[in-house]
């Protein structure tokens, strides 16, 4: 029964082999698919092992007491082998290019390393990389394997977008995880999908009349930081962001037309700097055709720029699902 077992995981070792000599770029470019499954001898004994499973699919909420950990690696990844995957130093599974692996596992801080396995090297005892983060119970976190210099990172990727990628990739099955826990779904209510508006003030944004990045102020810049903060912290996934911008009615309607668009460019391309760059965001102006106040007088004047000021605000839609407090 032993030399049973022996064989078995001798055969699943030569078949981890061929894994990453299927890996291998031919002439430096990547190969476009793999196959699903491979032979393999060992003893005169014939293995045939599948390699590649189901497609990708969005997955159930898991249990609040449970995190989910997707990780995938895109067909244009260049590194060469296959990319071992160790949580808390503790093997998961190793992805080819164009595979996906998923495992539960417990919530709080966890670190997640990267080796970079080629058959034609020795192998290594080090990881390449380790990315430390940490896992929100009830929630699916997606980290997708980067070409950093030659060596694998693990990066963070917003739900929606890593969805996207990983939408043609197939499921990593020929090794078995030291680490996973049994996923638990969660039998909860499902979570709602909302929308809400967050309002940023033009006159704190921008000089006055203006909405180029150049006359962004630093109060404004502050404002920006602490809504993408605050979105991170509330939302558990975010969907869409979009943005309207206003102006106050002073001035030609056509120019105020042009201020409230640029104004609300202005700030998605700050926003897409941050953490939120995989998010959707889109952008409009509505000029000064929804002003808040409309009491003020009509003219140019300092009384009339101070009455308007809550005409002139760039509003945030925000979409996707908040972040469950329990209790």
């Amino acid at each position: 029964m032993l030399r049973g077992i022996v064989n078995a995981g001798l055969l699943r070792l030569v078949a981890w082999a061929a894994l990453c000599l299927l890996a291998v770029p031919l002439n430096g470019t990547a190969q476009p698919a793999h196959p699903v499954s491979v032979e393999t001898q060992h003893a005169g004994v014939t293995a045939h092992i599948d390699v590649l499973g189901q497609a990708f699919r969005a997955p159930p909420p898991v249990a609040r007491d449970q995190a989910r950990i997707i990780i995938y690696r895109t067909n244009d990844n260049r590194l060469p082998g296959a990319t071992s995957i160790f949580i808390d130093d503790r093997y998961h599974a190793s992805l080819v290019r164009g595979a996906w692996s998923a495992l539960c596992y417990r919530p709080g801080s966890v670190e997640m390393g990267a080796r970079q396995m080629d058959a034609a090297n020795r192998p290594k005892d080090l990881v390449d990389a380790i990315t430390v983060t940490r896992l929100e119970g009830g929630s699916t976190h997606y980290f997708k394997v980067q070409d950093h210099n030659g060596r694998p990172v693990l990066q963070p990727i917003p739900a929606v977008k890593a969805q996207q990628e990983n939408s043609a990739a197939l499921e990593q099955i020929h090794t078995v995880s030291r680490v996973a826990q049994e996923c638990r779904i969660d039998n909860s209510p499902q979570r709602q999908r909302v929308t809400e508006e967050i309002t940023l003030s033009a006159h704190t944004l921008f000089a006055f009349d203006r909405s180029d990045p150049a006359a962004m102020t630093e109060q404004g810049v502050r404002s920006i930081n602490d809504m993408v903060d605050k979105i991170l912290n509330d939302f558990v996934e975010v969907e869409h962001l979009h943005l309207v911008g206003h102006a106050d009615p002073l001035g030609k309607k056509d120019a105020n037309e042009l201020l409230g668009i640029n104004r609300a460019r202005t700030v998605k391309q700050y926003i897409e700097r941050r953490q939120l760059s995989g998010v959707r965001i889109t952008t409009e102006g509505r000029g000064d055709r929804e002003p808040i106040v409309t009491n003020c007088a009509p003219i140019d004047t300092p009384e009339s720029i101070r009455c308007n000021l809550p005409n002139r605000r760039v509003v945030v839609q925000v979409t996707g699902y908040k972040r469950q407090i329990y209790r």
